[in-house]
Parts: structure tokens; sequence; C-alpha cells
């Protein structure tokens, strides 16, 4: 039975920690936490975890579950996925299968009805008029569920396996070349971090996961070396460790394996001098979410430009100088003076605001918006920074940060670099993904228009 064990640290404080029962009857850890209530909590929860991986569902049961039930009771919560892996299957199931069969029993649905459901429901008008993707992703989650059913004793077979959907269409990879490229880095250099984001994404191809994780003991700038050891998720409560919405970092990259590497010199200066002005230390976040807050520039106006205007004064004749609160609310004036006077009086109240809720041990307004009070750079941040960027450059809107890895890819290849080389450093699982950005280059292939035009111009008139 699930137990908490009291501790006082060195602070004095009372902390307190979750003890439990594993599988093999040893007393194991579930973590340490602030309240009582919580420890008894996460360690009554991971014995349950621990017993249901030794408990046996009765034949009855079994021939009873629904898919609904199963999925939620037995695949989300033991199939062998990563956590962000599983929140993707579960939106899955919550909005393309449980819908329409989540009442059907998983010992006795056919492949006929698996195969109404992707080839005949989802694509129609009366289903979600989902796209090939989200078909093919259905069809992968509701293929795992089956076999693991069938690992299980829940069914006999695994129905979905053989069921052959129409190939996705591939979509044309967009990468810049050096001028667009030049012209996007030109548009951020007003921002030197935005601008060395970009210029690291660009040279080390970092996935997003990987990009936000970067901290300064992951680059030995005397070696020329950076080495990609972290992701970085954001997860729902229902599936991250802590029970909590929140960041979830794992020890490695996406594909599960380090990459270490060398950079140029010109990006290890750019790396150190970015660590020295912001006083960086080795374990903090290379690009913080503080460090792109938009701050608004401020004007300021000298003596001489500031007009003396007289005092104003409302319809029953009350008087208001300028600068005070009758005059920039009561009388909405949009003066120096009173527009100096609002700015003051609300960095006053959010000073107030973020004192009292720190007292109360609240998240200030400037935390919320990261979401939960971390400092990991969230997508929609970036993104801001990113879409004016390519507007300015003239690159078209489907040229995602993530197609500045694409770029800095293809780039390599065009230079004649070995493709096995290619694939070490960008963490590709095979050579033959790394292969298709060979075709990316033959896409700007002008041989054969220039042949055409050759044979045209012969023409007359």
């Amino acid at each position: 039975m699930a137990y908490v064990i009291e501790r006082i640290d060195q602070s004095g404080r009372a902390r307190y920690t979750g003890m439990y029962r594993a599988a093999n009857g040893k007393a194991k850890s579930a973590g340490t936490f602030d309240t009582h209530e919580r420890a008894i909590e996460v360690a009554t929860e991971e014995e349950q975890h621990a017993r249901g991986l030794l408990e046996e569902t009765t034949p009855a049961e079994k021939a009873t579950k629904t898919i609904k039930q199963f999925g939620n009771e037995r695949f989300l919560k033991f199939h062998h996925a990563a956590p962000a892996t599983r929140q993707v299957y579960s939106y899955t199931l919550r909005n393309h299968v449980y819908p329409y069969i989540g009442h059907c029993r998983i010992s006795e649905v056919n492949r006929e009805t698996f195969y109404n459901l992707l080839m005949k429901v989802l694509p129609s008008e009366d289903g979600d008029c989902a796209s090939p993707t989200t078909v093919s992703a259905t069809r992968k989650v509701l293929s795992s569920l089956c076999q693991m059913a069938m690992d299980e004793g829940y069914r006999t077979n695994n129905p979905v396996r053989t069921i052959r959907i129409p190939q996705t269409p591939t979509k044309p990879v967009l990468v810049a070349n050096h001028e667009q490229w030049e012209r996007l880095e030109g548009a951020l250099s007003t921002f030197r971090p935005a601008h060395l984001y970009a210029r690291v994404n660009v040279t080390t191809w970092a996935r997003r996961c990987e990009m936000i994780s970067f901290r300064p003991c992951d680059f030995d700038l005397g070696a020329q070396m950076v080495t990609i050891s972290r992701s970085t998720v954001y997860l729902g409560s229902s599936f991250h460790p802590s029970g909590k919405a929140g960041w979830l970092t794992k020890d490695n990259p996406k594909n599960g394996e380090w990459r270490r590497f060398t950079i140029s010199k010109q990006l290890c200066l750019a790396i150190q001098e970015h660590v020295e002005e912001h006083g960086l230390g080795p374990e903090e976040l290379l690009f913080p979410q503080r460090m792109f807050a938009y701050h608004r520039p401020i004007q300021l106006a000298s003596e001489e430009d500031i007009e003396k205007l007289p005092p104003i004064s409302t319809p029953t004749g009350v008087v208001h100088e300028h600068g005070t609160m009758g005059a920039r609310f009561g009388l909405n004036c949009k003066c120096y003076h009173c527009r100096k006077f609002a700015a003051e009086y609300q960095r006053e109240y959010r000073r107030k605001q973020a004192t009292e809720k720190a007292a109360n041990g609240l998240l200030s307004k400037a935390n919320t918006w990261r979401r939960d009070g971390t400092e990991f750079l969230s997508k929609e941040v970036w993104d801001r920074y990113w879409g004016k960027a390519r507007k300015a450059a003239g690159l078209p809107e489907g040229f995602t940060p993530y197609n500045a890895r694409h770029t800095g890819i293809s780039w390599a290849i065009a230079k004649g670099i070995d493709l096995q080389k290619v694939r070490q450093r960008a963490g590709h699982g095979s050579l033959s993904v790394t292969s298709r950005y060979a075709a990316i280059l033959d896409e700007g292939d002008t041989s054969v228009a220039d042949s055409f035009e050759d044979i045209f111009s012969g023409f007359s008139g």
C-alpha cells in the first residue's frame, strides 16, 4: 500500500516523498512533493500502474470491453510510446475513432467496420471531411491499438494491418536560396537573439524541440563542437508525469540518438558574444522565452518639444491639469503629459499586482503568458518573429520555421557533402530520407527549360 515519508530540507521546510510497492514487491519512490496529499496521490497511481502490469483481465471482461474503454484503460496507459506520441494518439482517438466506433466491442469489430471508417466515413461530408493525412494517421493509431489488443488476448487478429488506403500526396519541400535567406536574416538583424536563433537553426539543422533545449554547455566553443542531447515538448496534464500541464525535457533528441558535430568558427564567436551579453550560465537556456518578449520602443521628447498646454475642463466646469487621471481617462486627452501619466499608472498597477500574486504563490501576468512559468521558447512567440521576417524577405507563406532545417540540409547536399555525413548530422533514421533532398535540388535545375528556350528562340514570330 502506498505511504508517505516526511523529511525536513535544509531550509526547514517539510517535504513529502511518496512510496509504493513495485511489481517485484520492492519499495520505490514516486517523487518528492510539497504536500502530503500530492505525494500520496502520485504514489497510489504508481502502485496501481505497477499492479496493472501483472493483473490478468478475465475472459468476460475482455469479451465485453469496448474500443473506448480499451483505448483509455489499456492502450493510452501502457502502449510503449513517448508521452508526446501518446498525446497525439489520444487526440486522434477522441476526434476520429470514438465518436463512430468507440461503443463497439474490441473483440467483435471486424475488418469491414474499420475499412468503412477509414475509406468511407472519415473522408465524407457526414464524417470529418478528413484529409488523406488524417486518415493515414488514424489508420496508424487503429493498427497499433488492434495489435496491442491481439497481443493481450482481446482479439485473434489485427485486421487494420491489411487495409490499404490511398497514398498521401507528397507536398513539395520549400527551401530558400542564398539570396532569400540573406534577406530573411537581414529582417531579423534588428533583434540579435532572433538573428542568432535563425543562424543556429539553419547551421545545425536542429528540430524545434531540440532548438529550444540548447544550453551553453552543449557547445564546446574551443573545439567548435555542438552536442544535441535533449528535446523538449509541451504536454497536457493527462500525459505529463507531474500531472500538471507543462514542458517536458527528455535526455535524448527526437530520434533517440545523440549527435555531435563541428560548427563554424563564425557561429562559435556569435554564440560566445550572445552568452556574454546576456550573462547566461552553463545550464541556462540559450534562447529563453523572456529574451524574445516584446518591448515597445520608448520615444522620449525633449523639454523644448513638449507643448505647454492650458488646463482642460469638463462640460460641467471641472478643470483638470494635463498629466492627471481626470485629463487622461475622464476627458481622453492623448497629449504627451497624459500618455506619460497613463504609462506610469499602468506600470505601477502591474508591479502591485505582481507583488500580491507572488506573495500568494501565484504566477504574475509576465509568467502566465508562458503558460506554465518556464522559460522555453513557445512556437507562437517565435512564429511572430519568423512571420514578419518571412514577409520582408518575400518568401511564400508555406515557408515555416521548420523549413530552415530543410534549407540547411539542401545547401550541404548542393555543396557535394557525402549523404552519410548529412544523415548523421541531421539525425535521419535512414539514408532514404536524406536522399529525398537530392530531388529538391533537381527542382531548381534549369537545363530542360533552357533547352526548350533554345528551340523556340529559332521560331519566327
